[in-house]
Order: structure tokens, then C-alpha cells, then sequence
């Protein structure tokens, strides 16, 4: 008999296996995939800290093909520290680099509230911070998988670096705030917030809003990173990773083989 889904992608996360995505059923709707998600959450044996954003702009929905964006969780086993030196086998697959805005919220967010916007969403939050996601699924064919196996996956999430804080009330324009990808100090792609549903305040708010409808809480201090600023690119071994986000400081982490 097959396992449940949340347990064999719990189990492929402990044990660094590969999940081969004919041997597992495929959720037959996004809030199926969610209650997948869910079940994970509290199967993995590290605390939930945050949530990521993705598929944030047209580029990436066309990649994962889906047409909203997506959410997973983070885990304390998955936030890193600046400048943090990680090996590659620490991952399932050759991981995507993203660099993103994240937010580390002022307050706590209960279901049940009115529908948030951009707007409202800014008031929530503590901190402004550039930040690195790693990204690669636990499927054997990585990106390549139905979306709905992406989303019980935790929306391909598999680590968080994340810079300095700036006081919310210090930052004006994160839409057209630019942040740099470099490999190696060579800068590879910039981009900035408008990149971000427009604004990375209203991914936030779309984070939100889902959580609300889902009945989940969002708890004063967790983490939130809100979608890729310029695209998404594959790393090699033995790379340092960062991302430049001007007076917003920067943020590294060294890739190792």
C-alpha cells in the first residue's frame, strides 16, 4: 500500500531520498495540495518560523505553470545565516538561487480579518530585509512535476538566507527598489520590488489573505520572503552566492562542494 503523500515527502526530507513521481498520487486540487502541505508541516521535526512566496511574476508562473502564486513553509532547519558556508548535498537537487525581499512581521495575524492589500500589509511588518532563497523540489524530476506536487512539496522551499534588517518606516519604494544577483562577486541579474506582484508588500498581502482563508495564523516575528526580483538561477559547487540590496544591505552564502 502507498504511503500518504505529507509522509513520503516528510520521510524524503530526512532521509535525503529522491521521490519518484509516478510512485505518488497526485492531489486533484489546489486546497487538496494545501492540506497536503499542512500534513507536512507537522510531520518535519523542525519548527515553522516563516512562509515563502513564489511564482510571483509571470516568468515563474509560466515555469511552474500556474496561474496565482504559491506558498510554503520555512522551517528553523532551513533559515541560514549570512555568510554561512552550505554543502551542495545538503539539497535534493542542484538548487535555484532567487534573490528576494523578505519582511519579518511586527504583529500577529489571526484568521478571521478583513482582506488585505499592499497597503495594509506594510503596517504588519517589523523589518525589511534582503534575502537568498534556495529552491529545488524532493520529485526526481525537480521543477518539472505537477504543480500541485510543487505546492504539498512546500512550494520548492529548501533554504533561507536572510540580510539585515531596515526599519519598515525607513523604507519608501520597494517597488522600484533594485536588488543584484551575483555568483562569485560577478553581478549575473538585477531587478527590483515591481518584479513582485508589482510590489513585494502586496505578496505579502496575498500571503495573508491566503493563511486567512486557510485558517492559519501568522505569528508576530516569522519570516516572510516574498518572490524572485531577478529570476531564477540554477548554482553550480563552490560558489558564492549573493545578493546586493544597495542601502538595504547585502546577503551571502558560500555554496560548497
Amino acid at each position: 500500500m502507498n504511503l500518504p503523500l505529507p509522509v513520503v515527502l516528510a520521510h524524503a526530507r530526512l532521509a535525503m531520498d529522491i521521490v519518484t513521481v509516478s510512485d505518488v498520487e497526485v492531489p486533484n486540487s489546489a486546497s487538496l495540495a494545501y492540506d497536503a502541505q499542512e500534513q507536512l508541516i507537522g510531520l518535519v521535526d523542525s519548527a515553522l518560523v516563516g512562509w515563502k512566496v513564489g511564482a510571483t511574476s509571470s516568468a515563474s508562473q509560466e515555469l511552474l505553470g500556474v496561474k496565482t502564486p504559491i506558498c510554503g513553509p520555512v522551517f528553523e532547519r532551513t533559515l541560514v545565516e549570512s555568510g554561512t558556508e552550505i554543502a551542495a548535498s545538503n539539497f535534493h537537487h542542484r538548487p535555484g538561487f532567487e534573490s528576494e525581499f523578505a519582511f519579518t512581521l511586527g504583529m500577529t495575524i489571526r484568521p478571521g480579518g478583513a482582506v488585505m492589500n499592499g497597503n495594509a500589509a506594510r503596517e504588519v511588518v517589523s523589518t525589511v530585509h534582503p534575502a537568498i532563497e534556495l529552491v529545488c523540489s524532493r520529485f526526481d524530476s525537480n521543477f518539472n512535476v505537477d504543480p500541485a506536487l510543487l505546492v504539498a512539496d512546500g512550494a520548492l522551499h529548501a533554504a533561507l538566507v536572510v540580510g539585515p534588517g531596515t526599519d519598515a518606516d525607513e523604507v519608501e519604494n520597494l517597488r522600484a527598489h533594485q536588488l543584484r544577483t551575483l555568483v562569485d562577486n560577478e553581478e549575473i541579474a538585477n531587478g527590483t520590488g515591481n518584479e513582485v506582484l508589482g510590489d513585494p508588500f502586496e505578496s505579502l498581502a496575498w500571503l495573508c489573505n491566503h493563511l486567512n482563508r486557510r485558517g492559519l495564523t501568522l505569528h508576530e516575528g516569522s519570516v516572510v520572503t516574498t518572490g524572485a526580483a531577478t529570476g531564477l538561477h540554477l548554482t553550480e559547487a563552490d560558489q558564492l552566492l549573493t545578493t546586493d540590496g544597495g542601502n538595504l544591505g547585502s546577503v551571502s552564502l558560500n555554496l560548497m562542494g
